[in-house]
């Protein structure tokens, strides 16, 4: 059973989205095991990549060793002792998003130099291969703003992470339906209000673009729970409804994202508070 985690960490260096996706499929599998005593549970997931940051210190596998040991272990560590001492799965969730989000932020921090550079080597790589798509003006003026929303790209990404990891979690412990247990408290509105402060500041405003894009996940997510949930009324066929969903996100994200602010701070969803139990 130890096995597993390190398996999943090997691949968590390599790839943090998917080992999130893995370790909270492998929590669900063994639930009993896991919330009996979490830590012991994922221990094995920690040794190789503290070993790479011991042995290694070069600013790539720091940043890749760092990512595993956080942006995933930590995570889902943290989201099981969350629901093993209140029981409810979207507390554990929230807890869990908000680790990544102040991690990401502080990523980007200690890190942002040789994010910057790996993404200039990546735009290079691509002049040579596709000169066609670098060429085109559209694509060059949003550079900049590509580069000044980086940590919130990678917070955004991790987070669809977690969720996906989640609605898998809910999947293999049976718990149906999926989508409508994304419910989230409207003290978390308030957590976004607080950082309107960062704006007036030149020297924080990068600071509050990113905190907000990110901090728009959790809204999102909810206006989407609640959308699904009203469109579920009126199409039977989950087809039809799934169609309809995607459509909404790709054209209407920002309508989702508005729905799911002021439905949480209006709290009219009849839900338990805090979101499922575990």
């Amino acid at each position: 059973m130890l096995l597993y985690p390190l398996i999943i960490s090997i691949l968590a260096l390599m790839n943090p989205f998917l080992g999130l996706v893995l370790l909270m499929g492998y929590c669900a599998k063994t639930i009993g095991y896991c919330l009996s005593n979490p830590l012991r549970a994922l221990f094995m997931f920690f040794p190789v990549p503290i070993a790479l940051i011991a042995l290694d210190a070069s600013t790539g596998t720091q940043l890749m060793a760092m990512d595993a040991i956080i942006g995933v272990g930590a995570v889902t560590l943290l989201f099981l002792d969350i629901v093993k001492r209140s029981g409810k799965l979207n507390d554990g969730f929230l807890v869990s998003f908000l680790v990544l989000l102040s991690y990401g932020l502080l990523r980007f921090k200690m890190f942002g130099a040789f994010q910057l550079q790996e993404l200039d080597r990546g735009l290079e790589l691509i002049r040579e291969q596709l000169p066609v798509m670098l060429d085109n003006a559209m694509f060059t003026d949003a550079l900049p703003m590509w580069k000044l929303i980086l940590p919130a790209v990678w917070i955004i990404t991790q987070g669809l992470s977690l969720t996906l990891g989640f609605m898998l979690f809910l999947k293999l412990l049976g718990i149906k339906p999926i989508m409508q247990n994304f419910s989230f408290p409207p003290i978390y509105n308030l957590m976004i209000i607080a950082i309107i402060p960062l704006y007036l500041l030149e020297a924080t405003k990068m600071l509050f673009a990113n905190a907000l894009l990110a901090m728009c996940v959790i809204p999102f997510l909810h206006g989407m729970a609640n959308v699904w949930q009203r469109l579920s009324l009126v199409f039977a066929n989950r087809i039809v409804l799934g169609i309809f969903m995607f459509i909404i996100i790709i054209y209407a994200n920002v309508l989702l994202v508005l729905i799911g602010f002021a439905d949480m701070w209006l709290n009219k969803r009849k839900e338990i508070p805090g979101g499922i139990t575990a």
